[in-house]
């Protein structure tokens, strides 16, 4: 099965309408200020969705590619963006992180809400770092966020159940969770329920594999592909040391010299 499908990809917003994008973008500009040797004014946002980051980022006047293997959230996308009273739209691609073609050199490359992940096995690894560093120019910043090994093995994810109202009803979502230590993987298995007016109106099943790494490693393989690791911290910040809890790690790297 696909993953985001129709119905998983038309709830996505309504499942995370409390993800506060303008804060992460905050983020993001504070990494650049710090970090950046060079202009960054075209971006390039890999694992885009259905814009969150893309749009505000857009707002911000980047110039801004869009990119996601999910032709539905691409056109999810496509359709907010247009909402938008924006001076430049961005510019939407589906495409597979290992071998998209953007057909330009971008100065910062986001990856955001640990879609790194979705590269489950080392060579997936570096056949999407390796394309993302295909498309920046040296000096360049990438910057992504990832699951931590370590507090995934410590604290452990455990089954939960979230329901959110929306403007069309309710969304139900249940998430179960195994783990795969050999091979640094989670397959969450996700089943969602769309209601309206207490009618169910879809529904859908979906497994996301998903990898979790680790700071020595993820650096490694960040060397591998062509970038220098700057900084690694606990997301959402720039300054907080990684600890066994911190479930999500902040990196930002640059790209180094051909």
């Amino acid at each position: 099965m696909n993953l985001f499908s129709e119905v998983y990809a038309g709830q996505y917003d309504g499942l995370y309408a409390s993800k506060n994008y303008k804060k992460e973008c905050d983020l993001v500009e504070e990494a650049v200020r710090r970090y950046a040797k060079s202009g960054t004014a075209n971006l390039l946002d890999i694992g885009c969705g259905t814009g969150g980051h893309a749009i505000e980022m857009s707002k911000r006047g980047y110039a801004v590619t869009g990119i996601d293997l999910s032709q539905e959230m691409v056109e999810l996308a496509i359709k907010k963006s247009e909402k938008e009273q924006l001076s430049k739209q961005p510019q939407w691609v589906c495409g597979d992180v290992r071998d998209f073609a953007a057909g330009e050199k971008y100065e910062l490359a986001i990856m955001m809400f640990a879609v790194i992940g979705y590269l489950t096995s080392n060579s997936d690894v570096l056949a999407g770092l390796r394309n993302i560093r295909q498309h920046l120019k040296p000096g360049a910043l990438f910057i992504c966020d990832f699951w931590s090994g370590p507090s995934v093995l410590s604290v452990r994810p455990a089954d939960r159940i979230r329901e959110v109202k929306t403007k069309e009803g309710r969304i139900i979502r249940s998430a179960s969770t195994e783990l795969d230590i050999a091979t640094h993987t989670a397959a969450v298995t996700f089943k969602l329920w769309a209601l309206s007016n207490n009618l169910l109106v879809g529904e859908t099943t979906e497994t996301h594999n998903l990898r979790y790494f680790f700071p020595q490693e993820f650096s490694l393989f960040l060397s591998s592909a062509g970038f220098k690791l700057l900084s690694l911290t606990a997301f959402p910040s720039l300054d907080d040391p990684l600890k066994s809890e911190t479930w999500n790690a902040l990196a930002v790297a640059m790209a180094i010299d051909d």
